[in-house]
């Protein structure tokens, strides 16, 4: 797939996302679904994402990826369809029924979308420029999913979830026909196969296996649980939401610009250690939030929520850079699909048992929001253990 026609992909993707996957957490909060009904949608998307790759695999290798672009756009318009349609018609004491379901959709599209995305962002790799890809990457991403956040919050507080709906089934119906037209016949060309048992299995002297367990967990942590965050932040206004997520994105493109060029010329064990340290910071400043406050209101707040965009940020370029050095370096799709394998399902298991000790103890779940935070403050220094695709010799940096 030529270069353009991946960032159109890109771009396509990050607008819908935007529009709404986005805010589907907060959706559903707004709706009465507590952090147990969270988690469990949470916990059974990991699931199907890592049942899922078995298809995602048969489908890469004897199809083309033309058949693979028009299921990621059909499985986004069928969330957000099936998001509707359950609200609407099931009660609110089905809440977990209807967190379980729609955790199924939106696995299914988690699982064909960002394996399909890395797997073409892959391919695009040069020798020693992920660095410089991933930022480019990070930014082009940025500008098409804060305008889709922008716009999605706007019509759900004017219109609701109605008008979405019309307006993703539209852009998706025409981004399938467009896409088919592009990409013909085309095949991925550097698709390897990887089994739930050698995904379980998989080790080498970098400890990837380690980052695999938890990367998952915190990807979602910075997705739903900060979502939800910023939510109760802004007193629960979709379009207040938006506009503070596209404010601190400002922010962060700018930073992005300012370092994306350098960050493949400094030593790369310092910048990834540092990129932890801030990471480990940005947790433990989601955890000294007071959610009483407002961030329309309280400049201090701002200040802390762009010092944990930047840090978080920061450390998802070095940590990104690192993953694909190793898969570009070792085994290709194959470290891909290992990594999807393990952190689907630790994430999985992690979200599902936090449903479990959440609802049996009927705990408060603004309160388990932050405490989750300062655990992951603890657990995100094991990132460090992630070792370089050339390990440096005793005594250099």
């Amino acid at each position: 797939m030529k270069p353009s026609v991946f960032y159109q992909f890109l771009g396509a993707h990050s607008l819908l996302i935007g529009l709404f996957p986005f805010y589907l957490p907060v959706y559903l909060w707004g709706l009465g679904f507590n952090l147990q009904a969270i988690s469990v949608l949470i916990g059974i998307s990991g699931a199907t994402f890592c049942l899922s790759l078995k298809l995602w695999q048969t489908i890469a290798r004897h199809q083309s990826a033309a058949l693979l672009v028009a299921l990621t756009f059909g499985l986004e318009c069928l969330l957000v369809i099936a998001v509707f349609l359950l609200t609407e018609v099931l009660k609110s004491q089905y809440i977990i029924a209807i967190a379980c379901l729609l955790g199924i959709a939106n696995g299914l599209y988690n699982a064909f979308f960002w394996t399909t995305q890395r797997t073409l962002f892959l391919a695009l790799l040069g020798s020693n420029d992920s660095g410089r890809q991933f930022g480019n990457f990070q930014i082009f991403v940025t500008l098409f999913l804060k305008f889709g956040i922008v716009l999605g919050g706007l019509l759900l507080e004017q219109g609701g979830l109605l008008w979405i709906i019309g307006l993703s089934t539209v852009l998706n119906l025409s981004l399938w026909i467009w896409f088919k037209r592009t990409l013909d016949s085309t095949r991925l060309s550097n698709v390897d196969s990887c089994t739930f048992a050698q995904g379980f299995t998989f080790k080498d002297n970098r400890g990837s296996a380690l980052s695999f367990r938890i990367d998952g967990i915190f990807l979602f942590l910075e997705s739903h649980f900060w979502t939800l965050t910023l939510f109760i932040l802004v007193k629960s206004d979709y379009a207040a939401l938006g506009l503070v997520v596209v404010a601190l994105a400002a922010v962060f493109a700018l930073l992005f610009f300012l370092i994306k060029n350098t960050i493949d010329l400094y030593p790369t064990q310092q910048i990834y250690l540092l990129a932890v340290a801030l990471y480990v910071l940005s947790w433990v400043l989601r955890y000294s939030i007071d959610t009483s406050e407002s961030v329309l209101e309280s400049n201090w707040l701002g200040i802390q929520l762009i010092v944990i965009t930047f840090c978080t940020s920061f450390f998802r370029l070095a940590f990104n850079k690192r993953f694909f050095d190793h898969a570009k370096s070792g085994t290709g799709v194959h470290y891909l699909l290992a990594k999807s394998i393990v952190s689907q399902a630790y994430l999985s298991a992690f979200f599902l048992a936090l449903a479990l000790y959440v609802g049996g103890f009927a705990i408060d779940g603004v309160a388990a929001l932050q405490a989750s935070y300062l655990l992951a403050a603890v657990v995100a220094i094991l990132f460090a253990f992630y070792q370089p695709t050339v390990q440096p010799a005793r005594g250099q940096s």
